[in-house]
């Protein structure tokens, strides 16, 4: 009713939901040593992590405006979201510090500095190229001053935030999907100022890798090299039971699967065979209780996510709207392709959870921000064009 997108709302829905049930589902196999509440206590937090990301997306789509996103506004929430990652460094999680512990309850900053980036990319990368009107030709003061406003000042901000992630978290999934949201920010904004930096940018990430392919020795940790061989040589003897367990048992609960499942609930991996079930791995537990209705109930919906914010992002004149639009659609599809990848072994598995299906408060939390971010920009958007139509007739 008031403009925005329905589609984007029922899918939003129906990931939850599937969320939900399955994390109730797949906890069940840790009840034995965690408590026969477990699986009860986990749907519950869920739950309430999901009704205050709705009460969040919903304030936002309805009070959000692209106003809010200036310089000031911008550096307060990167300077907030590099603070907080700092943080993180007094509590190790699983070998990272990726976390802040407030209790019970654990907060994850990289997430929302996913969707910061996004928003802050959004001005640095439209509103500022912009401020720069000249009439004639630049001197030279003005066109080093647009440099480092409009392309060193972004970009440094984004290695930044990457280092911070790499060096200080050790987080390297997280950083990864980061630093490709950037890059996809960067690579969308329309402004024809950036144009032979996209160029220098492309050729600059084809140098890295090939670098890194020479040094990745050197680059990579050990438990990061580990990794890859794990993903590389699963059924190596010495990894089945150490760094490739996880793996090789979520690929022997999509071999189950099979076209139908083995039906809800009747999952065998989710009994200790992968641990902490309901976080990152849940995909492979839900492919193998339903089977192909349970990757398209996660594929589809996201998808329909993805295909309407690109839609829009397509359709919106504006630049900023389209920069966020396009971010937070790729948000959502690189969270799905690194999840989906890492748990049937087509890339190494970086501990990426599903977005709003995954257990997890940050990244579901993180998730709902954007969607009402986004739907408050097609909300105007909407309404925009039915005014034009009511004055037409």
């Amino acid at each position: 009713k008031k403009g925005a997108d329905k589609p984007i709302f029922f899918a939003v829905f129906v990931l939850i939901c599937l969320g939900i049930v399955m994390i109730g589902s797949a906890s069940i196999g840790a009840v034995s040593s965690k408590g026969t509440a477990f699986a009860i206590k986990n749907m519950i937090t869920q739950s309430i992590y999901v009704a205050i990301g709705i009460f969040i997306m919903m304030v936002l789509t309805k009070g959000f405006k692209l106003k809010m996103i200036n310089y000031r506004s911008s550096m307060a929430v990167y300077i907030m979201g590099i603070i907080s990652m700092c943080g993180c460094v007094f509590w190790t999680t699983k070998g990272s510090h990726a976390w802040i512990h407030l209790g019970p309850f654990t907060v994850q900053p990289a997430e929302f500095m996913k969707i910061g980036m996004v928003l802050i990319l959004s001005y640095m990368l439209t509103e500022t190229d912009s401020a720069f009107v000249v009439k004639g030709k630049f001197r030279t003061a003005e066109l080093k001053s647009k440099f480092y406003k409009c392309v060193l000042f972004p970009l440094a901000l984004m290695v930044f935030a990457f280092g911070i992630g790499v060096i200080v978290q050790k987080d390297l999934g997280s950083s990864l999907i980061l630093a490709a949201i950037c890059f996809i920010c960067f690579m969308s904004t329309p402004r024809d100022y950036y144009k032979k930096y996209k160029k220098l940018v492309w050729i600059a990430l084809a140098v890295a890798v090939i670098i890194l392919g020479f040094l990745i020795t050197a680059v990579l940790q050990g438990y990061q090299l580990q990794r890859i061989d794990s993903w590389l040589k699963p059924l190596k003897i010495e990894n089945i039971y150490d760094s490739s367990w996880q793996l090789v048992n979520s690929l022997i609960a999509f071999t189950d699967g099979g076209i139908f499942g083995l039906g809800l609930g009747n999952s065998i991996q989710k009994y200790d065979y992968i641990p902490e079930a309901h976080n990152d791995f849940i995909g492979a537990i839900i492919y193998e209780e339903l089977g192909i209705f349970g990757l398209a109930l996660m594929i589809i919906p996201t998808a329909i996510i993805i295909f309407r914010l690109l839609k829009y992002a397509d359709q919106i004149q504006n630049n900023k709207s389209r920069v966020i639009l396009i971010g937070i659609a790729s948000y959502f599809m690189l969270h799905l392709f690194v999840n989906l990848g890492g748990v049937s072994g087509l890339i190494p598995m970086t501990g990426v959870p599903l977005l709003l299906v995954s257990s997890g408060g940050s990244s579901t939390i993180a998730a709902l921000i954007a969607i009402g971010i986004a739907q408050a920009i097609i909300s105007k958007f909407n309404k925009e064009q039915l005014e034009k139509t009511d004055t037409q007739l």
